[in-house]
């Protein structure tokens, strides 16, 4: 009786019955590709679905909750610069890391056949080759009650797993544009250039990362999710195979930015009928969100989904107060009696006109964003500067290193120039311009070095290092997080005293 009213009550609430034993599943049928830095997550009938982190770094925090991230999005393309047209975003993930980094978790996989079914059906699904392909045929609608859905079964029935942000809990939905956009162009894992380049680095061709149109790749069916290559995130599928809804409308581009109507649902990332040199990670698509034909929702045979893991922006009162705060001190800009900002806004308030009081404030707001602005582009400058920075450290310590076997092959070819001019000649030339090319990149370094100490102060190169250093570290380089966080030290000490020392500065370079 008791387990005939267990039933029952998952059917009334709409999960799956349970009142059988689950059947196993392999883990291949949820994560053929186990990776390190995998986060599982249960779900009904015994299934599993696994995400990846999503690092969004936004530097030391200065601006408290309301540091965010810019970003580059879309594609310059005549053919589709109204759809994809290269402009700004920005973005901050929903969690929080123990570490205080911003971010947020992505599927690692579209969501399967078998995933949805043992969410959205009565009946726990068996696990089979079928249920791995991606679940398509379902309506944007359709796939934001399944976030719905799956968020609810965690919170009734695997308390702890969805993560807390302050007072708050963790839940399940859609990716929006910009997420999806920067998980698939690889983040954090990937160079500022490879990031804005068509697709993510796809050193063995897309084909080898993408299902795609054609006898060679896809060949007009829908394939199994795992089978290729990961996204320089660890994300499979995230171009072809499946499209994947996101969760705002579809706006059009009005150069550089979007649009101001809004219109139907969005599919990004191409399918399997997508050939492969019109792949792009860019790719956008309207899609309507109802078929007059069925009078239904519409449901295409090439769209499925991918869930995020976010959380409440306003997770608690100390949060809330802290947001206010930040706001407060970013439109404020700098303190001080003379900042144009205190003077509008002491006009504003004393104006008893109010079309006067109206031009005022209007006058304050732009000077707040080109203000803001301005302090965007500048910390991008730092970050460059920084970048290139550490790319001549780079190559300072390899000229060092190989200056002085160059010297030895040349004394020792000097040594015998009477058996062989021509062979002690090339090595004197080499030598030469290996000497030359050190002494080059030693004074650009100085150069740089000592302009940057003019330029930035120490608050904003630390908030740039950050960044940077937690770019590196995703891309898997460590001496490059060494070079960064030498090169700031440099600028910092000699900031204070002003004093040149190159030796110094080199010994420490080729250490």
């Amino acid at each position: 009786m008791g387990r005939w009213l267990l039933a029952a009550l998952f059917v009334l609430v709409g999960f799956p019955a349970l009142a059988q034993t689950p059947p196993t599943w392999d883990e291949k049928n949820w994560n053929p590709k186990a990776a390190d830095g995998d986060i599982v997550m249960p779900m009904p009938c015994g299934g599993r679905m696994v995400f990846r982190t999503v690092e969004t770094p936004t530097g030391d925090g200065s601006s408290g909750p309301l540091d965010d991230r810019q970003v580059t999005l879309g594609i310059t393309d005549p053919e589709t610069d109204y759809i994809e047209h290269s402009r700004k975003d920005y973005l901050a993930g929903g969690l929080t890391s123990r570490d205080g980094r911003r971010q947020f978790l992505i599927g690692k996989y579209e969501v399967t056949a078998d995933q949805y079914a043992a969410v959205m059906t009565e009946q726990c699904p068996v696990p089979a080759a079928a249920g791995r392909l991606p679940q398509v045929n379902l309506s944007w609608y359709d796939a934001t009650n399944f976030a719905e859905r799956y968020t609810e079964w965690l919170l009734q029935h695997a308390k702890g797993t969805l993560p807390r942000q302050g007072d708050t809990t963790a839940f399940l939905r859609l990716p929006t544009e910009a997420e999806w956009e920067y998980a698939a162009r690889g983040g954090t894992a990937v160079s500022e250039s490879d990031f804005r380049a068509r697709t993510f680095p796809a050193p063995d061709g897309i084909e080898a990362y993408a299902w795609v149109d054609g006898p060679r790749s896809a060949d007009g069916q829908l394939r199994p999710v795992g089978l290729l290559k990961p996204n320089p995130l660890g994300l499979y599928d995230v171009l072809g195979n499946a499209a994947e809804w996101v969760l705002e409308p579809y706006r059009l581009v009005r150069v550089a930015r979007l649009h101001g109507q809004a219109g139907g649902q969005i599919a990004r990332g191409g399918d399997f009928r997508t050939a492969g040199g019109r792949l792009r990670s860019s790719l956008r698509v309207e899609i309507p969100p109802f078929d007059p034909a069925t009078g239904k929702a519409t449901r295409l045979p090439t769209i499925g989904l991918r869930l995020v893991v976010s959380a409440p922006v306003s997770a608690s009162l100390a949060r809330i107060d802290a947001l206010r705060a930040a706001f407060a001190a970013i439109e404020k800009g700098r303190a001080g009696e003379t900042d144009p900002l205190d003077l509008l806004s002491r006009l504003a308030e004393e104006s008893t006109d109010p079309d006067t009081r109206r031009a005022v404030e209007a006058i304050a707001q732009a000077l707040t964003t080109e203000r803001t602005a301005r302090d965007e582009a500048d910390a991008r400058s730092a970050k460059s500067a920084i970048y290139a920075a550490a790319t001549m450290i780079r190559s300072i310590r390899d000229l060092d290193r190989r200056l002085g076997p160059v010297k030895a092959r040349w004394e020792l070819a000097e040594k015998t120039r009477s058996q062989n001019p021509a062979d002690a000649d090339e090595w004197k030339t080499l030598y030469d311009s290996t000497q030359q090319a050190l002494d080059i990149s030693k004074r650009a370094y100085r150069d740089i070095l000592v302009q940057t100490a003019d330029d930035y102060d120490a608050a904003r190169l630390a908030k740039a290092r950050d960044v940077l250093v937690a770019e590196f570290e995703a891309q898997g380089l460590p001496s490059f997080v060494r070079f960064a966080k030498l090169f700031v030290a440099q600028v910092t000490d000699y900031a204070k005293t002003r004093r040149d020392d190159d030796a110094g500065w080199y010994r420490q370079l080729v250490e």
